[in-house]
């Protein structure tokens, strides 16, 4: 017999309602855990529960809204049929709990605390942190706005008891409501070619009737984010839907509809599905092997099984073992983190040209790129004898940017307020790439991500430099869904960005006198860790941990970071121009 029930032992919890005798209550309720549930297994993620309490018999207008909005934030009740109770015939129609929601922190206050009359007034007073659109992603505050929110509840007496006539639209969720309530997965969709796979976060809404694997793999189903639209692709077709999720003899099973059949058809569209399904449930399954079945049956034509190790290939984030290079005295170097002498690579001066702002290429024979200073964006071999050609001409390029398919990007800043984006694949010819959100912009750095899907982007439209984050159609050739990572702000210059791993990017800021280097979630939208003081640094490079993160001054030095002793140390004392990772 399938163990179903492991994928549901759920430790429980217990909410408490909302009271207070005073015009000023928090928002919200405080659970405790209870000892319930079975462990043992990967899918049974224990969780909080938030049981719903009904209107308390004579609740006091604020008691009636916290109770409410408590009762809103129970997933035990998806249909929230217990927070409808507390509001009256006419606000039950207009109040749609699903969307948008809203994550808060604040309080209520009641304007008139009076409790003779008829009709109250209770406002949720607060910040807004972020919201959830349609789709799971989180979206954080603008941290250039304030986020102060007054919304309004309205209460009558229906039969003698308070209910809301009246209350703001969609759900509104404390943090630690927010936290119980959701959970944060990567979902995995292939990339342009499905030459890998790229990650996309989102938050997985807790449903104890089906199990959080189930409600994983349903979610993956949907499809991606609005930020990757067009971006990335599915391998699911429209007409699959997942019936259940279970352990059987140490192997997981999931179990589709039979539409699962038309999307394996073609053998690149079945492996990219099983790429996906096994990095999507990594965190649950423990790596364990997968079997896909059809309507609770074996795979027609025999057993689709599905081990993970198979498909570390797909790994978003491109590179196993990287190492990085830099140009001195026109000869590129290559560091190594186990030999104190830089070793020596073949590509050399051309001339009297000089080159900086070096980027290198992942692809089997190994190119570099690099900024002439009198101009163009020249790329060349590693080996010895290889030469220098031209693939990108302009005076005013951004450092070049190399993706996972072989294409070099720079942006050409034409005038003031005046950018282009331009991609090349040889030195035959460049290739304008629309950007609606860059063109009125000035530009200085443009950087793809190893995954090939995302960029990264500091411009200023005029309103102050901050750092953009969007990605790249390859259907259309256009970067698209672009949004502010780190948003501007009066003193502040943003000196360069690097691609940690396919979700992580570091930024480099200078206010004042301080520079500091900050490491920020490009799906969550927010900065991760303190800040690490970065005095006298003009660049960075940085690649997936353990790779360490690695900078150049502007006298030459190259540093690395060293994360035990928390402090920048020297490995290259002069001459060099500012060092790079593969793709970075």
């Amino acid at each position: 017999m399938p163990t179903r029930a492991l994928l549901r032992g759920l430790a429980l919890a217990v909410v408490a309602v909302l009271s207070a005798a005073c015009s000023t209550v928090p928002t919200g309720g405080n659970p405790f855990a209870v000892r319930g549930g079975r462990g043992g297994d990967a899918l049974s993620q224990p969780y909080v529960r938030v049981l719903a309490a009904p209107p308390k018999l004579k609740g006091s207008p604020l008691e009636i809204v916290g109770g409410f909005l408590a009762a809103a934030a129970s997933f035990d009740d998806p249909l929230r049929s217990v927070a409808r109770q507390y509001l009256t015939g006419e606000a039950l129609r207009g109040w749609v709990p699903f969307h948008p929601i809203t994550i808060y922190e604040g309080s209520l206050a009641m304007d008139d605390p009076r409790v003779d009359i008829q009709q109250a007034r209770v406002t949720l007073k607060g910040t807004v942190l972020g919201s959830l659109d349609g789709d799971g992603h989180y979206v954080p505050s603008d941290a250039a706005a304030s986020g102060e929110t007054a919304r309004e509840f309205t209460l009558v007496k229906v039969q003698g008891e308070w209910r809301i006539s009246s209350a703001p639209p969609g759900l509104w969720l404390t943090q630690d409501d927010f936290k119980r309530a959701f959970r944060s997965f990567d979902l995995y969709f292939p990339a342009y070619q499905s030459a890998g796979l790229v990650a996309d976060q989102v938050r997985v809404p807790i449903n104890p009737s089906e199990g959080l694997a189930k409600s994983l793999v349903r979610k993956l189903l949907i499809g991606p984010t609005a930020p990757l639209s067009g971006a990335v692709n599915s391998a699911f077709r429209k007409n699959v839907d997942v019936n259940d999720v279970f352990v059987e003899n140490d192997t997981v099973v999931v179990d589709f509809t039979y539409g699962i059949v038309d999307s394996t058809l073609s053998e690149i569209n079945r492996e990219a599905l099983s790429a996906q399904l096994a990095w999507t449930l990594k965190p649950l399954t423990e790596s364990r092997r997968i079997e896909v079945r059809v309507n609770g049956e074996q795979f027609p034509n025999g057993p689709f099984i599905i081990d993970p190790r198979d498909y570390d290939r797909f790994d978003p984030d491109v590179i196993a073992q990287p190492q990085p290079y830099y140009l001195q005295q026109g000869r590129l170097h290559r560091l190594d983190k186990d030999d104190d002498n830089p070793t020596v690579v073949g590509v050399g001066q051309v001339g009297t040209r000089q080159f900086t702002h070096l980027a290198v290429s992942n692809d089997q024979a190994v190119k570099v790129a690099a900024l002439e200073r009198a101009g163009g964006a020249y790329v060349s071999g590693i080996n010895p004898g290889s030469q220098w050609e031209r693939w990108i001409e302009g005076a005013h390029l951004t450092p070049p940017s190399w993706d996972r398919y072989g294409d070099l990007w720079s942006v050409v800043q034409q005038a003031p307020r005046k950018a282009q984006v331009l991609r090349a694949r040889d030195a035959t010819r460049q290739i304008p790439v629309s950007a609606p959100g860059l063109e009125t912009s000035d530009v200085t750095a443009f950087r793809v991500a190893r995954d090939g899907a995302r960029v990264a982007v500091i411009a200023d439209d005029g309103h102050g430099e901050q750092v953009l984050v969007g990605s790249v159609n390859r259907s259309e050739w256009k970067i698209q869904n672009l949004r502010p990572l780190v948003p501007a702000s009066e003193g502040q210059q943003i000196i360069d960005i690097a691609w940690r791993d396919a979700d992580t990017l570091l930024v480099l800021t200078a206010a004042k006198a301080d520079r500091v280097l900050s490491t920020w979630s490009v799906t969550q939208g927010v900065r991760l860790e303190s800040p690490k003081s970065a005095a006298g640094i003009e660049s960075i490079a940085a690649a997936p941990d353990p790779a360490l993160i690695i900078a150049g001054t502007a006298g030459g030095e190259i540093q690395v970071w060293n994360p035990q002793k928390t402090q920048w140390t020297t490995v290259v004392k002069d001459g060099a121009d500012p060092p790079a990772y593969p793709l970075g």
